[in-house]
């Protein structure tokens, strides 16, 4: 087909480029001859003259199009250019690009037809302006770093599979390996199904100290976590890339949060893509797995564009390896715990609170959590337990709509670390801390500060 785009510039080339330059199929009019010219050096094929003349469309063999597409902003001159081109070719079909807002209604032409450019802003600009912004962020991301420099991806202390997935793509987006771009934390993998990843697919953990961080000049590197996270000073911070909420001011060379999206896995595969880079199947099984397990499945916190980095994963994945990851062997005694923390479940207005004492493994709480929603009328489970000096709580609930992490930085953030997404949330503080505001470590004592703040926060949710 043969197309005419009448237009007062180049702004729509830029849009249909890639068809206008194939065969020549669109020829652009212009009014502009400089604009003619920056068409024609790209690729394109245009032609100057008045948009209201008929001589223009004379030399332009109006006869020959099948479709005029017509993408005139001012009014006054696009009824003009309009009346022309029907005293010319009664019998064409026209397009008009304009916005939603503007109406052709006065015309009774069952050959015009009006396509918003709403419409078009959704479908096609929208996702080519996302797929800029991520070509030009790789671009600075890779430039923050010589090929001679070593560089430290520092994971949270007990790094989950979003993080670790993160750290992978990191990598492998700078052309690394694990000798220059190691993969380190302060603390310790210690979830058994995160432990069953990192075994499956090969993955070095290295566990540091904060004096390790910059030896020998090491740049550093935070991904899935903030500076503020960490209690003692990381020194230069070079890169930050997380799906968090900012917690606290911090400094970094560059920094992208994107706290709409569901994972931080799902920033580094629009990186990746915006790269033009095809995942191994290593990466993409690790990338599709942190996406998984941040969003239970793109049931909670998600966003359609972890949908859309799902798909994207999905066939590069091996699926098998993901299902070992999910049902790893769970030590006899994190099993007890379990039991025993059921023993205590206590239930009021849809939250479960539960209190675990001394626990070995600080990865049974939040485990707790997650199960205690499967429990009929739970809607938050608020789970504590002790570990290595330090109160833990995990919080979840089954909404996207409630406010797990601003409850838990309201009450705990004065005293210890604590924040997270609408439906998961984390708080550590030290004992001695905790005593010193609530009096005690107990079911009780945190049971009466949270469950006023979650019945308060769904009053209001309700009366919005």
């Amino acid at each position: 087909m043969k197309y005419l785009a009448i237009c007062e510039d180049d702004l729509l080339f830029q849009f249909m480029r890639k068809l206008a330059t194939k065969r020549s199929e669109v020829l652009f009019i212009v009014e502009d001859l400089d604009a003619a010219r920056r068409i024609r050096r790209r690729g394109g094929s245009s032609q100057a003259g008045p948009l209201d003349s008929e001589t223009t469309y004379q030399k332009a063999h109006l006869e020959r199009a099948d479709q005029v597409i017509l993408f005139v902003r001012d009014t006054e001159l696009w009824e003009r250019v309009y009346t022309q081109i029907r005293s010319l070719r009664p019998d064409t079909s026209i397009l008009s690009l304009a916005s939603g807002k503007k109406s052709i209604g006065g015309h009774k032409d069952k050959l015009l037809s009006q396509l918003p450019l709403e419409d078009i802003f959704e479908e096609f600009c929208a996702p080519q302006l996302l797929d800029t912004v991520n070509r030009r962020r790789v671009e600075m991301i890779r430039g923050l770093f010589r090929e001679k420099d070593k560089i430290n991806i520092l994971l949270q202390h007990d790094p989950d599979p979003d993080a670790i997935g993160s750290a992978l793509a990191l990598r492998e987006l700078l052309g690394r390996n694990r000798a220059t771009t190691p993969i380190v934390t302060f603390g310790e993998v210690t979830r058994p199904e995160n432990l069953a990843m990192i075994r499956l697919l090969e993955i070095q953990i290295e566990r540091v100290n904060p004096a390790d961080l910059h030896g020998d000049g090491a740049k550093l590197a935070l991904v899935d976590v903030q500076p503020p996270y960490f209690e003692q000073p990381l020194g230069r911070v070079d890169l930050v890339v997380d799906h968090h909420p900012k917690r606290a001011p911090f400094t970094a060379r560059f920094a992208d949060l994107r706290t709409d999206y569901g994972a931080t896995s799902t920033i580094f595969t629009d990186y990746l893509r915006a790269a033009g880079m095809e995942p191994s199947q290593r990466l993409a099984t690790a990338l599709l797995y942190g996406i998984k397990t941040d969003t239970l499945f793109l049931e909670r916190g998600s966003h359609m564009i972890d949908v859309e980095a799902f798909s994207f994963l999905y066939p590069f994945a091996n699926r098998a390896l993901i299902a070992k990851m999910e049902r790893p062997a769970l030590p006899r005694e994190d099993l007890e715990a379990l039991g025993r923390a059921l023993s205590r479940l206590q239930l009021e207005d849809g939250v479960a609170v539960i209190h675990m004492g001394e626990v070995k493994r600080e990865d049974v709480i939040p485990q707790m959590a997650e199960f205690s929603l499967q429990i009929e009328g739970v809607e938050w489970g608020i789970v504590s337990g002790l570990s290595d000096n330090r109160v833990v709580i995990s919080a979840r609930n089954v909404g996207y709509v409630k406010s797990a992490g601003d409850i838990m930085k309201r009450l705990y953030d004065d005293i210890g670390s604590a924040g997270g997404h609408r439906a998961m949330a984390k708080a550590v503080i030290p004992v001695a801390r905790f005593k010193e505001k609530f009096g005690e470590v107990s079911e009780k004592a945190i049971r009466d500060a949270i469950v006023p703040l979650i019945t308060q926060r769904e009053d209001e949710n309700g009366r919005g």
